[in-house]
């Protein structure tokens, strides 16, 4: 939902240029005629564009998400990351929009979003409570979302209202939803840089099952003229998801970090995170880590191929081969700098020394895809890997008490080195290798 919301205003405003020449009349007739051509873009890019009323500062519309396929690839093309599942599932869904123009010294355009109606798919599985709660929603607005437009067409700034509802069903649902603001910039061809803030946004349900976010704030920042030249970054004080029997997991104090570059046809990514804690809960007992670090990267990507499986319908088949086949051919390289665990609780409740991994996966270029495709094996014999791995004395002997472990432990006999348990995995040419020792 949020991401139509947004994207819906993006494409309204998407390459218009604007200058205080005018007076308040001709602005909101000027700002009118824009309105209309964007309208009209979003019409022919799988929109359709219902019970439009318009006054001479106010106007009110419906947008109708009509054609998923065209509008994931339109709004795939502003930089607005939606998935063809994700779109498909929004198929009938109908957006009002209430639009104001000039209100304010910062707004040409300010809107509420809100939905009115529901995708049909959704409507044909919910019971008669689960209809009149979607009926509620549309009747009281409770899903709103406000945004603001500059009066350069270059900027956005707006929140969702807050929220505090209990839903009943079979079982009953409370959301809770405050604080949530968000704003960004953007050009003639793609979203620029985002921010976003929530305060609290949790889901439970009359068993005390669900999940809750505290204090998170993210960023984007586009960084050249290619969607791939990018960094983002995440902080959320603390993430909860619990089942009925409180079993679940509570990350605390996360960072996270992404970021992207392109050169020529070819983009890499970048994954950095940081954890506090982790605190695990299940039925054979609670688990605790501390200080969790990881850096990661996806390095030597084809844009071309990554551009062409965007634009691919789901059901062609032909097409993603052919594009897989031009990934290949580039050759793709996952490295692991670090993946590690400070401390970590051992079986007795003690917080113990963790562990320490790294490694590197290559797939080597492919240049024969008609062997490849007569012998699929063969693609084992272009991936060379390697993975070094260090744990603690005290967490190895935690992990021989379980099973699964205690089997893997009298197989393979790690190096003893400096308070340490080490295990170098190597795989290459179709041999796999732990501490030398051959496995396959």
């Amino acid at each position: 939902m949020k991401k139509l919301l947004i994207a819906s205003v993006i494409v309204l405003a998407a390459g218009v240029g604007f200058y205080f020449t005018f007076g308040e009349a001709k602005l909101a007739k000027e700002l009118k005629s824009r309105v209309d051509t964007q309208l009209q873009v979003l019409q022919k890019n799988g929109f359709e564009i219902e019970d439009r009323v318009v006054e001479s500062k106010k106007e009110h519309f419906v947008i109708h998400y009509a054609d998923p396929d065209k509008i994931a690839h339109y709004l795939q093309s502003k930089n607005i990351d939606l998935s063809d599942q994700d779109a498909n599932s929004l198929k009938g869904l109908k957006v009002g929009v209430d639009l104001s123009y000039l209100k304010g010294a910062y707004s040409a355009l300010s809107a509420d979003l809100y939905p009115i109606a529901f995708p049909p798919a959704l409507i044909r599985v919910e019971n008669e409570r689960g209809r009149n709660n979607l009926v509620r929603i549309a009747r009281e607005k409770i899903f709103l979302a406000h945004i603001d437009i500059d009066k350069l067409f270059s900027s956005y700034k707006g929140y969702l209202k807050d929220v505090n509802e209990t839903f009943k069903d079979i079982e009953s649902v409370t959301i809770v939803s405050r604080g949530f603001k968000f704003s960004g910039t953007y050009n003639e061809h793609f979203l620029t840089s985002a921010n976003n803030s929530i305060s609290k946004l949790s889901l439970t349900d009359s068993h005390n099952e669900g999940f809750a976010l505290e204090s998170l704030e993210g960023s984007y920042e586009q960084n050249g003229k290619s969607i791939y030249d990018f960094t983002s970054g995440y902080t959320v004080g603390k993430l909860l998801v619990r089942d009925a029997n409180g079993y679940g997991t509570t990350l605390n104090q996360l960072n996270l970090e992404t970021s992207g570059k392109s050169e020529k046809d070819l983009a890499s990514s970048f994954l950095n995170f940081r954890l506090a804690s982790v605190d695990i809960r299940e039925r054979q007992g609670k688990h605790r880590l501390e200080e969790i670090t990881g850096k990661f990267s996806l390095e030597n990507l084809s844009i071309t191929a990554l551009e062409k499986m965007e634009q691919l319908d789901e059901n062609d088949t032909a097409g993603f081969n052919q594009a897989f086949e031009l990934l290949l051919s580039k050759g793709i390289v996952l490295n692991m700098e670090d993946f590690s665990a400070k401390k970590l609780q051992n079986g007795s409740g003690e917080m113990v020394d963790g562990f320490s991994t790294n490694g590197l996966v290559k797939i080597d270029k492919v240049t024969d895809f008609e062997a490849l495709k007569s012998n699929p094996f063969l693609l084992l014999d272009i991936i060379d890997a390697k993975v070094h791995m260090e744990l603690s004395n005290a967490f190895y002997l935690t992990l021989q008490k379980r099973p699964e472990f205690l089997i893997l432990s009298l197989l393979f006999t790690p190096v003893s080195k400096e308070n340490k348990q080490i295990f170098d995995i190597e795989y290459k040419h179709g041999s796999l290798r732990i501490n030398g020792q051959k496995v396959l």
